[in-house]
């Protein structure tokens, strides 16, 4: 009998091509994480539709401190991809973040002691607080345990302990961010200057010095605004024999490019 289960069981997996996954997620530091550096909030549809291209997923657990306004506004959202919500609020006024990662922690390591089904843990978050169980996961267990974070918020101990990594935003967002970024300042400086000068250059090391944004990224999203009509150029008079080129923003082509709203 023992044969003939294990046996469906590889058949079974060998016709999906894709390995049975369990999937934690941290949705404090996704959220939180993203909105404080990059402005922009979690794109959960995609990244479910990402899982599932990798992996046969039997449940995406979400955790978090939804009493938190912002949380809380994000729930129906999440129950778009998954019902598995575990909130983590204490009674406790002094609440800390560390008591979600208690709660998450528990249930990873419940899951890990039933796991004989389960080719892979996806855990999203970069606490390092999880390189004990990712550890544990990996040459315990023998399970594939992959680390999804926030860019720029992703414990590097944490990140050498997994099997891989992957942290958000994708090129793709962090380029919006940048550009949303852009808009920003220039609109910033029509509105606080009477004779507003903002150009190419000081548009870039602006953005690049205020965000500690890397100046060729900036460089590039400011160059892709101008090639799509967000952002063109025009010619001033700055004295008698001196004109420059200040930048103006179309913020019919920003809303028509999604990028404000």
């Amino acid at each position: 009998m023992i044969f003939i289960l294990f046996g469906v069981r590889k058949k079974l997996r060998l016709s999906s091509g894709r390995k049975k996954a369990i999937v934690f997620v941290d949705y404090e530091h996704w959220y939180i994480s993203l909105n404080n550096l990059y402005g922009i909030k979690p794109d959960l549809r995609a990244w479910r539709a990402m899982l599932s291209e990798k992996y046969d997923i039997a449940g995406i657990y979400f955790f978090g401190n939804f009493s938190n306004p912002a949380l809380r506004a994000e729930i129906s959202r999440i129950r778009e991809i998954s019902n598995l919500i575990i909130e983590t609020q204490n009674s406790n006024a002094h609440y800390k973040k560390d008591f979600t990662d208690f709660i998450m922690l528990d249930h990873i390591y419940q899951s890990a002691i039933d796991s004989d089904n389960i080719d892979a843990f996806v855990i999203f978050t970069g606490d390092g607080h999880f390189s004990s169980v990712v550890s544990y996961l990996v040459t315990k267990c023998r399970k594939e345990v992959g680390i999804y974070a926030v860019r720029d918020a992703l414990s590097s101990q944490l990140k050498n302990s997994a099997s891989y990594y992957v942290t958000v935003p994708t090129p793709e967002e962090h380029s919006l961010h940048i550009k949303r970024l852009i808009i920003k300042a220039i609109d910033a400086v029509y509105a606080d200057n009477p004779k507003p000068r903002p150009t190419f250059v000081a548009t870039v090391e602006a953005v690049s010095k205020n965000y500690s944004i890397d100046r060729d990224l900036v460089n590039n999203a400011l160059s892709s605004l101008m090639e799509d009509g967000t952002v063109f150029q025009r010619r001033i008079r700055v004295g008698y024999d001196k004109s420059i080129k200040i930048l103006v923003v179309n913020h019919e082509a920003a809303k028509m490019h999604g990028i404000i709203e």
